[in-house]
């Protein structure tokens, strides 16, 4: 069965809905996080000379600017181009604010005039700014939807599969990758060493394909989306919107992959 194929029945399901299976904890990729560079230029503000101020401003961009590549990197985007380009990319998979990226936009051009002295208002805005930007995305590396099923409201479970309990949870397992058993509904699984996505498609208790997702396709954004606008307490009403907004964004994404095909250039 082809993706637009399985697409077509999943549009013709009554309800449909999340189930988050795994929360996944990023780390960010610099030695030094963004929250400490923040940290220190709170304390180069508590000198207001010249010296102090210049430190205070370096460091807010320190941390712009670290938060921006681990962010980049964990989510497996493009980490290049210019600052409002990668912002935009941000602004793509739902995570930042337009009105944030003008703010880091202006603050860019504030610490781009070289050899001149900040005032102590524009480094404490500078300070506010990047501050503002860090905890409105930071949430991404706390809880990250690695695996989840979107799933046929009420469908059956699977059945002629080899299952095993591991807490609440009931798995089966496919190929050696381990699979919450539903009848009819779509697998999606992250790969936090390669970056990768797969996703797996079932009907009538049996899979009917199995793909892997092209780094940086249109489909990749949409399963990104999905992956950190998913709150680790959303509610079953919160799951159902999702659900349904996801289904329909992914309908005309490409970038699938067959299965065991390497993302790597």
């Amino acid at each position: 069965m082809t993706w637009e194929e399985y697409l077509k029945h999943m549009k013709s399901w009554d309800q449909v809905t999340i189930d988050p299976k795994s929360f996944l904890k990023l780390e960010h990729v610099t030695p030094v996080t963004p929250k400490e560079y923040l940290a220190f230029a709170d304390r180069d503000l508590l000198n207001t000379d010249a010296r102090g101020l210049v430190n205070a401003l370096s460091n807010a961009k320190r941390a712009i600017n670290c938060q921006i590549t681990s962010l980049l990197t964990v989510l497996g985007l493009q980490n290049s181009g210019d600052l409002q380009t990668k912002l935009q990319r941000f602004e793509e998979i739902g995570i930042l604010a337009s009105r944030v990226s003008k703010k880091i936009t202006r603050l860019e051009r504030l610490l781009d005039n070289q050899f001149s002295k900040p005032s102590l208002e524009d480094t404490e805005d500078a300070i506010d700014i990047a501050t503002l930007f860090v905890e409105a995305t930071d949430k991404i590396f706390q809880e990250y939807m690695d695996a989840w099923w979107v799933t046929k409201k009420g469908c059956a479970k699977r059945s002629g599969a080899h299952r095993y309990k591991e807490g609440n949870k009931t798995f089966i397992l496919n190929n050696g990758l381990p699979q919450t058993a539903y009848s009819d509904g779509l697998y999606i699984q992250y790969d936090h060493e390669s970056g990768d996505y797969g996703v797996w498609g079932y009907l009538e208790d049996q899979e009917v394909f199995e793909a892997e997702v092209r780094c940086g396709s249109s489909l990749d954004i949409e399963l990104i989306k999905c992956s950190v606008l998913t709150p680790y307490n959303a509610s079953d009403s919160e799951l159902k919107k999702l659900a349904d907004k996801f289904v329909n964004d992914i309908d005309d994404k490409q970038g699938l992959l067959p299965a065991g095909t390497s993302n790597q250039e």
